[in-house]
């Protein structure tokens, strides 16, 4: 198993959240999660991410323990989405300069050494394929772009570096149509290829099936299957 979540608790103000929550993830799972606002899918993202540490329970990824482990000490382990477009990359950086500082995300250096080495082949292995004009937009700022664009760029950012785990928290709720369909198939194709365990949390019962081998049902703080 990928990723071992074990009797969880999490309670915020006396509100249980998340209730003697247990699941397994495994290499190459795509798992739509699904549930009513406030279910507590967001929170199960955070504690996985470490953003937040559970009242009790064990989070295991590839066998070890990272129950205790800090969200800095998890990042390069695991690649997050947000719903909102502007939380993962910096307006005031070109593309390029996103994308450069992401394939960094493993090592330490500076931006300008980021630049220098900055991935070329993305471009014909993951920009141009989109057919969103991507590759002519590396020297805009990332502010200027849509958010479909950016959404789609902050995936590239996510993976650049494979990480163990994929966790994509509402990407498609601020797309248009194309932009969505776009990223679903981009996000789709990159994990049937590399095999990255991923979760990713949706209310839109056809995406959730489109996308996902598997559905998750998050109700009363437990996981239904």
């Amino acid at each position: 198993m990928m990723l071992e979540i074990e009797d969880v608790h999490l309670s915020f103000s006396r509100l249980k959240v998340l209730d003697a929550l247990s699941c397994q993830l495994c290499r190459g799972d795509f798992v739509a999660v699904m549930g009513a606002n406030g279910a507590g899918k967001s929170t199960l993202f955070d504690v996985i991410a470490g953003k937040i540490l559970p009242d009790q329970g064990r989070v295991a990824l590839g066998g070890e323990d990272i129950t205790g482990w800090s969200e800095l000490q998890r990042a390069p382990l695991i690649g997050r989405l947000f719903q909102n477009t502007r939380l993962a990359s910096v307006d005031a950086l070109t593309v390029r300069e996103n994308l450069s500082l992401a394939s960094l995300k493993d090592r330490l250096a500076t931006l300008a050494h980021g630049v220098r080495s900055f991935p070329e082949h993305i471009i014909d292995r993951m920009l141009r394929p989109l057919n969103l004009r991507l590759e002519q937009l590396l020297d805009t700022p990332m502010g200027l772009l849509s958010g479909g664009q950016r959404q789609i760029v902050s995936f590239i950012m996510a993976t650049l570096v494979p990480p163990r785990i994929l966790l994509l928290d509402e990407p498609t709720a601020a797309l248009d149509p194309r932009s969505t369909i776009a990223l679903l198939d981009f996000a789709k194709a990159f994990v049937q290829e590399h095999k990255i365990p991923t979760l990713m949390i949706t209310h839109d019962r056809e995406i959730a099936r489109y996308i996902g081998n598997k559905v998750w049902m998050l109700e009363e703080g437990k996981i239904r299957h």
